[in-house]
């Protein structure tokens, strides 16, 4: 976010699209959850407007930095093993509320880039609507919200998909140890960092999210026939 200050759509975009996805990807982790009969998560407040618990200082430095991070995972009930399913699709829905809002910005990007008419005298001007300051407020919203649903589902706790393989997963001796060693001693915290991070820092450094992005918003908009570059 830190890079974008003299761009006021970029920054804006990014922290509204922040805002709304981590709400939204605990709102939706909480509510499915309560469907399948798992009432912690709601005991957990995290149905409210408040940040606390949401965003952890490593995954804040991030936000700041690259404009996307990691939500702190809900509590559920996860410790029995028959339940292991239950909790990997309520876990799962965090990323399909990032996707659900990265397509709806996408759509409403459609409909204010498209050019506009007007009529002067006997002729009918055409204005491209694209350069708009919602238009570009819009597609840096789904680019967040694409960003957000990429990393969510990096296969590394704290991150979502790392939550859901080591749900799934054997329960032998050696996945035990590893679950521990990326939860408790944060060495997933630091790998979604340097993913995070080195891109920024160092311009030759590979992005994982920057390399998919672009493909997942370009199929986002062609289900609605828009071009988003």
């Amino acid at each position: 976010m830190l890079f974008y200050l003299a761009e006021p759509a970029a920054l804006l975009g990014i922290a509204l699209a922040l805002l709304i996805g981590i709400h939204a990807h605990d709102g939706a982790q909480v509510l499915v959850a309560r469907l399948l009969r798992d009432p912690s998560p709601l005991r957990s407040g995290r149905l409210t407007a408040s940040l606390k618990h949401r965003v952890s200082p490593f995954s804040g430095v991030a936000m700041l930095i690259s404009g996307v991070g990691w939500a702190e995972p809900v509590p559920m009930n996860d410790v029995w093993r028959k339940r292991r399913f239950h909790v990997a699709t309520a876990v799962l829905s965090g990323p399909l509320a990032y996707l659900l809002l990265a397509f709806a910005a996408i759509v409403g990007f459609k409909f204010v880039s498209e050019p506009v008419l007007f009529a002067e005298g006997d002729r009918v001007l055409e204005i491209d609507g694209a350069g708009s300051f919602l238009a570009q407020l819009l597609l840096w919203m789904a680019g967040t919200f694409g960003s957000l649903f990429i990393l969510s589902l990096i296969p590394v706790p704290p991150a979502d998909g790392g939550r859901v393989l080591f749900l799934l997963g054997p329960q032998s001796p050696s996945w035990h140890r590893a679950n521990y060693q990326l939860r408790e001693n944060n060495i997933g915290i630091v790998i979604l960092l340097v993913i995070l991070l080195l891109p920024v820092l160092f311009v030759s450094f590979p992005s994982v999210i920057g390399q998919l992005i672009l493909p997942l918003l370009r199929g986002l908009g062609s289900i609605v026939g828009v071009d988003v570059g």
